[in-house]
């Protein structure tokens, strides 16, 4: 009997080490490739911008995407502006697979297959609610307008495919309750310490990172260096770090490592790891991976969306201001009995963000998925 066939559609090609859509997708292939023949369709560039577009399709592409905004949130025409006609043309022929699943809002055609699982990640919709919350004039108003359209064009997504999901419980909620919560997946295993370093971790280039390591490095390493902690002792590594971030680590005399290629050396050699976002939304890999690894946390609130960690229980989770952060690392870092109990606490209430709980859950809705559409067959 042959294997049925799935078309896998994400913005970037899945990686297990790239963006969180780029991760998400991985985790979906790796999880169902055992009972479906897999093919993956993307035309974005891979994180690391091996592959750039020439100067000719971006102008075209963009110039699509803001026809294509007429319609629909910039945020999502702007990918689909940059599909070229080989994938547009594969988006619409629905016959050639038994499931179609596809990873974040950007890449949903205006025709959806019937077989259709729509992976939303996260409430883009909220978050660019945040964005407006947090910008003036003509940003705030131009984020504000794109938070009521891509709310209003994830509600409609979610009533035309046959499942919908998102990463955390108040993401699905937030979009439309036909949406389902399926974890994200840890992808570290537990590392005996063997450090002392203060980490924070991310793509570098992505908006919310770049804020939080930006805050890192002007308000909590000064307030950490009057509390006795040499500002080297700070970590941020990640992808792609912009000129003025490199600048700013430098003058604070923070360790900043430029494009590591494995950060799992930086969470072997972290004491805490921290996570002090302002913007964003979902549940946040770096804090999933640093559980994972079994590293304790000082996070934001925001960083703890789709969590629920608990402070002084599983995390400890102080509003983003420098001295209740700081005193929280120097705390944690000194008490190594709540050390061990905010890992075991923390590892024990994300079970369900473990690999196989994971992977079995995109395996259940995959096969319901498919037969609902079977129903639907007459």
């Amino acid at each position: 009997m042959s294997r049925r066939k799935l078309l896998l559609v994400s913005p970037r090609p899945p990686r297990s080490d790239g963006k969180g859509d780029q991760r998400r997708a991985h985790e979906i292939r790796e999880a169902l490739s055992f009972e479906w023949d897999v093919e993956v369709l993307s035309w974005l560039p891979d994180v690391d911008g091996e592959v750039t577009l020439d100067p000719f399709t971006r102008a075209v592409g963009l110039a699509r995407a803001l026809f294509l905004a007429i319609g629909r949130p910039f945020q999502v025409s702007y990918v689909q502006g940059f599909a070229p006609r080989r994938v547009r043309l594969r988006l619409a022929d629905n016959l050639n697979q038994d499931l179609t699943v596809f990873v974040t809002d950007r890449v949903v055609p205006r025709s959806v297959p019937e077989r259709a699982l729509l992976d939303f990640i996260d409430d883009i919709g909220g978050q660019a609610a945040r964005r407006a919350g947090s910008s003036q004039g003509v940003r705030a108003l131009f984020w504000a307008c794109e938070a009521w359209r891509t709310r209003r064009h994830d509600r409609l997504l979610a009533e035309r495919v046959a499942i919908s999901v998102a990463h955390s419980p108040a993401d699905a909620a937030a979009i439309s309750p036909r949406v389902r919560f399926i974890p994200l997946s840890v992808g570290t295993l537990p590392m005996e310490p063997q450090g002392d370093t203060i980490a924070f971790m991310g793509n570098l280039f992505y908006e919310p990172n770049h804020e939080a390591a930006t805050w890192i490095c002007e308000s909590l390493v000064p307030h950490l260096r009057t509390l006795g902690v040499s500002p080297d002792s700070v970590v941020i590594a990640g992808r792609q770090p912009r000129p003025s971030l490199k600048e700013l680590a430098g003058r604070a005399g923070a360790d900043l490592r430029a494009d590591v290629v494995d950060l799992g050396e930086v969470l072997r050699e972290a004491a805490v790891v921290i996570a002090p976002m302002s913007l964003g939304s979902g549940a946040q890999y770096k804090v999933i991976d640093a559980v994972g690894a079994g590293r304790p946390c000082v996070i934001s609130g925001i960083a703890n969306m789709g969590l629920g960690l608990v402070d002084r229980e599983s995390a400890l989770i102080r509003e983003r201001m420098a001295a209740p952060f700081a005193e929280a690392i120097v705390s944690l870092s000194r008490d190594v009995a709540l050390r061990n109990r905010l890992v075991s606490n923390a590892r024990q209430q994300l079970a369900a963000f473990m690999p196989e709980a994971v992977a079995g859950a995109w395996r259940a809705a995959a096969r319901e998925c498919a037969d609902r559409g079977d129903a639907l067959v007459p």
